[in-house]
């Protein structure tokens, strides 16, 4: 039902959720050597004029980033079972804090192999921004659900 507020901040999420795994996350600065890498979905590079020279995986985060957006768009096609769509977004919900989690992870362990300053892009911010549409999203379904039950129990 693409009419319902809810559908539309699920939507939401998976566009967020889409260009947070096709962008760089966090960039790093050694600046005693001035190297300069990067961290994304495929995993931590070095920048180099002649191409990116390969450093760390971060699978466990690629994974996190691909399943979140589908689970959501799945979310959004279940709307006539409405108690399994708050399951899957509360549960996407948790995904996403644990999103955070590996990558901060991820950022400690790079830091320490490469002994570098590290900045976090603006598009880490969108899974915090997901969260919040989530609960948005967990909220309007749970108004959906108890008006249906409240329609049923005037009959």
């Amino acid at each position: 039902m693409i009419q319902r507020i809810q559908t539309l901040y699920l939507l939401a999420v998976v566009v967020l959720s889409a260009i947070t795994l096709f962008s760089p996350l966090v960039e790093f600065f050694d600046s005693a050597s001035a190297l300069s890498y990067v961290m994304n979905y495929k995993g931590v590079y070095q920048i180099q004029e002649t191409g990116n020279l390969f450093q760390n995986d971060v699978w466990t985060l690629t994974v996190l980033s691909a399943i979140i957006p589908l689970i959501t768009l799945v979310t959004i096609f279940l709307f006539k079972n409405r108690v399994l769509q708050l399951r899957l977004t509360f549960f996407n919900t948790v995904l996403m804090a644990g999103w955070y989690a590996m990558l901060f992870i991820y950022i400690w362990f790079a830091k320490a192999n490469l002994n570098a300053d590290w900045t976090l892009e603006i598009v880490t911010a969108f899974p915090l921004i997901n969260i919040i549409l989530n609960l948005l999203a967990i909220r309007g379904i749970g108004k959906d659900e108890a008006l249906v039950k409240s329609l049923n129990r005037i009959r």
